[in-house]
């Protein structure tokens, strides 16, 4: 038997491919305390092998496999502090390559002889560890049939804890806005939409994102807001992305519209319990999508049910009088609902949490018509908003009190985006990438080290936090197959769902953890030793000083490389040097 084992950073992504990058050796690991420090396991055999991160009992049962020798290999980590594995699994990607990306939760996988398999492990710093140097140990322990283990490899590296603790995820300052999909959570996890089992599942969700530090919770108010996304074109790869509302109604026999909110509240406070505490932004009363369709599909008319209402909303109802599911289409009816939204939100105490979100608005004249009616309806709601020009800055300060620019908007504009932080301090402003334009980006064919310069990089814009337009919106097969035609791989989801549940984490999510990590640790080096502090650990990892570098058009993107820098070990001293000034 001849396996090997190769310790490798966090950023690296395992590729079943003959050009595969080759992983470089890791030694010592940096840490606060509450804090992580992870690492990757490479493991490889001559023959069919099974990798163990467990002590259970294993037995292959690919016949075939047996005819031959199959190497039972078990990879054990012994840490000074809790520590866990997880085997990573691989997912297709556009060009039609298998990437590590899903953590797994179970325990061992079987691989083919000369396949490596990468294993996650991580150390969590508990917030009373003693600073100072502790040795981390790997051990690759093999057998093959009934014969007893004997230990085949043993690697060590050192793990550095600084005299530093991290604030939890609910206590920190970015301002993280990942939008979720509710409905196709019940959809993928086979429960009914809102029924005790969908909740018992999206309580899974809910606390992966407040690890996270997630500080919004969404809330759908309308039908398909987003049109599915067009999921009705892929036909491809599949998928439904249609979101419905989260609000029922009814009408009553004497003809009154009734709205039941008990699965939105239910879900706000389920988001609230795991510990997202901010803002709740309601999707569906303005910029809601509407392109009639060329093919004029029934889901998708050439007319929104109500013309004379702003926004195409669809509102769907159930009628006591003759049991029929039906539409409202009267404008009075849609404004009652709205007024009657804001009042129940103003009864619960909630209202000061409330923002009416926008993805996109196009249309300056239109939003601003939405927007006008929308403050004679419900004056108290405030509003959110994912924006592309930053003229929509200056037209709705009134009204919006968050901003999300898209990335162009972000740099192209900085220096007017600062001057509106000046001008409104009460506001935030985000930002946000998506669909392929730009980088960084968070798709299975991004280098890692992009999820964890978002962190850096909100540092460097001096915005407050970063938007995503998915957590969870995956297409047909997620777990096996990341590609949707309409997205680049990945950019529909984070996480994948798991067969009992759960969630299954994936390397983006943990590498984008790690980054907003940085941003706290960041912002603390500002705020107890200067800009020039902070700012000097910025230029180790910026290739430009010029932020218009990272849109100087559609047809002049630069590449990462030359914005950024994409090795971990960059990454990884410039937080050693963070943590040592401020442990100084």
């Amino acid at each position: 038997m001849a396996a090997t084992l190769q310790i490798t950073d966090e950023a690296f992504r395992l590729k079943l491919c003959a050009s595969g990058e080759t992983p470089a050796p890791l030694t010592r690991l940096h840490a606060a305390r509450r804090d992580t420090a992870a690492f990757q396991l490479i493991v490889q055999s001559d023959h069919q092998y099974s990798v163990n991160t467990g002590r259970g009992y294993w037995v292959c049962v690919k016949n075939e496999w047996l005819e031959g020798a199959h190497e039972y290999l078990r990879a054990e980590l012994r840490a000074p502090f809790p520590a866990s594995m997880s085997i990573e699994e691989f997912v297709t990607d556009d060009d039609e390559l298998e990437k590590a990306d899903l953590l797994l939760a179970d325990e061992v996988r079987e691989s083919r002889a000369h396949l490596p398999t990468a294993v996650w492990a991580e150390i969590a710093v508990p917030e009373d560890a003693a600073p100072g140097d502790y040795p981390v140990e790997v051990r690759l322990y093999s057998r093959s049939g009934l014969d007893d283990e004997t230990l085949v490899r043993r690697e060590t590296l050192t793990l550095c804890v600084a005299d530093v603790t991290l604030a939890p995820p609910a206590e920190w300052s970015f301002r993280l806005d990942l939008w979720q999909h509710t409905s196709n959570i019940a959809r993928r996890h086979d429960v009914p939409l809102w029924s005790d089992a969908h909740f018992d599942v999206l309580r899974n969700y809910a606390e992966s994102l407040a690890a996270l530090g997630q500080k919004s919770v969404t809330v759908v108010a309308s039908e398909i807001p987003w049109r599915g996304q067009s999921c009705h074109r892929e036909h491809r790869y599949g998928g439904n992305l249609y979101e419905y509302s989260m609000i029922g109604i009814t009408r009553g026999t004497d003809g009154a519209l009734r709205y039941d909110y008990s699965a939105m509240q239910r879900y706000i406070d389920l988001c609230t319990a795991a510990g997202i505490t901010g803002d709740i932004e309601v999707i569906g009363l303005v910029n809601v999508w509407f392109v009639p369709d060329p093919k004029a599909i029934p889901t998708f008319p050439e007319a929104p049910l109500c013309p004379d209402y702003p926004e195409p909303i669809r509102l769907r109802y159930y009628d006591e009088a003759d049991g029929c599911i039906k539409y409202v289409r009267q404008r009075e009816e849609i404004c009652d609902y709205v007024r009657a939204l804001e009042d129940y939100f103003v009864r619960t105490g909630q209202i000061g949490r409330v923002r009416i979100a926008a993805d996109e608005p196009g249309d300056i004249e239109k939003y601003r018509r939405s927007l006008a009616l929308l403050a004679e309806l419900a004056p108290r709601f405030r509003c959110k908003t994912a924006i592309n020009h930053a003229e929509f800055i200056e037209e709705f300060h009134d009204r919006i009190d968050d901003f999300a620019p898209f990335l162009r908007c972000a740099v192209v504009e900085h220096e007017r985006l600062q001057q509106y932080r000046r001008e409104y301090p009460d506001k935030r402003f985000l930002w946000y990438v998506c669909c392929g334009r730009g980088v960084p980006n968070t798709f299975l064919r991004s280098p890692l080290v992009e999820s964890r310069v978002i962190g850096v990089l909100t540092s460097a814009f001096r915005l407050d936090g970063f938007l995503r337009w998915a957590y969870t919106a995956w297409p047909g097969d997620p777990r096996a197959d990341a590609r949707y035609s309409a997205f680049d791989a990945g950019d529909c989801f984070f996480v994948y769902p798991a067969k009992n549940g759960g969630v299954l984490l994936s390397l983006r999510y943990k590498n984008l953890q790690r980054g907003i990590a940085d941003y706290e640790l960041l912002e603390r080096l500002r705020r107890e030793k200067g800009d020039t502090a902070a700012d000097e650990i910025l230029a180790s990892l910026l290739r430009t000083k010029d932020f218009r570098d990272f849109w100087r058009g559609d047809e002049e993107l630069l590449p990462a490389e030359s914005l950024y820098s994409l090795d971990w070990r960059d990454y990884d001293a410039a937080k050693a040097r963070v943590l040592e000034l401020l442990g100084a």
